[in-house]
């Protein structure tokens, strides 16, 4: 990867930002752990979904607050020898310092969503991630008037076009946390809306709700099943004798 030069002593114009990108560029495993953790989200959920973008985005959001966390840039809620704490609070640390704005594919960003309006428009900072940016994007409305200009006020959200966006990366690549973003390779069947109804209509709670889903889970499978049917293999000659006993001993160890 080719890492963006800025020069010396400048600044994104958030000090916690510059922490980030200092860190991402220096460590090269926190950056692969981070862009890991990137395409593990987008290969589980599909975000072409409208319902699963929602989740997708939010599980973003959650990463880049890991990451940010273990940068030292948050602060934990009683102090770090604090047992245990809450994440939420942490999750709010965040928001104030920025908010994140996620896409899996070369499209405009849109910043806030509006009724009958745009919403609020550009007016906090915010982290842009994109397959088309060189990395994690840094932009404050008031620091970067530049790429303030280009939003677009339409009927129901406000819109930052990809080309600003890669123009404010190029012009300023003190604002550029290095990383590659993940394209969505649209074959993720996860579904976080379902896993959530599940949880919560769980049967004791919900025992007639719950039964949709208690139908729909397979019955485990038995050890002595599961030998039947390599014996069964082996039998039929799909198996030798030595793929038989090898596959018994990994079976009778799970």
């Amino acid at each position: 990867m080719t890492l963006p030069l800025w020069p010396a002593g400048s600044t994104s114009a958030s000090p916690e930002f510059d922490t980030l990108r200092d860190r991402l560029v220096a460590d090269d495993n926190l950056r692969e752990e981070l862009e890991a953790a990137l395409r593990a989200n987008v290969n589980r959920i599909d975000p072409t979904d409208r319902a699963n973008r929602f989740g997708s985005g939010a599980a973003v959001e959650w990463i880049i607050a890991a990451t940010a966390y273990q940068c030292g840039i948050l602060s934990v809620p009683g102090g770090h020898n604090a047992d245990g704490f809450d994440l939420q609070a942490l999750r709010d640390q965040v928001r104030g310092l920025w908010s994140v704005k996620n896409t899996t594919k070369a499209s405009g960003f849109r910043l806030t969503n509006g009724m009958s309006g745009a919403g609020r428009g550009f007016t906090e900072a915010v982290i842009l991630l994109s397959p088309a940016l060189p990395g994690l994007t840094f932009a404050h409305p008031d620091a970067h008037p530049d790429i303030a200009a280009a939003v677009q006020h339409k009927d129901d959200h406000t819109l930052l076009p990809l080309r600003a966006a890669l123009r404010h990366a190029e012009e300023h690549p003190e604002c550029v946390a290095p990383i590659r973003m993940p394209v969505n390779p649209k074959t993720g069947r996860d579904d976080p809306w379902m896993d959530y109804v599940k949880s919560l209509l769980e049967p004791l709670g919900f025992p007639r709700l719950s039964k949709l889903f208690v139908d729909a889970t397979p019955a485990p499978r038995s050890l002595a099943g599961e030998i039947v049917e390599l014996a069964k293999l082996r039998d039929d000659g799909i198996l030798t004798e030595a793929q038989f006993d090898a596959a018994v001993a990994r079976v009778t160890q799970q």
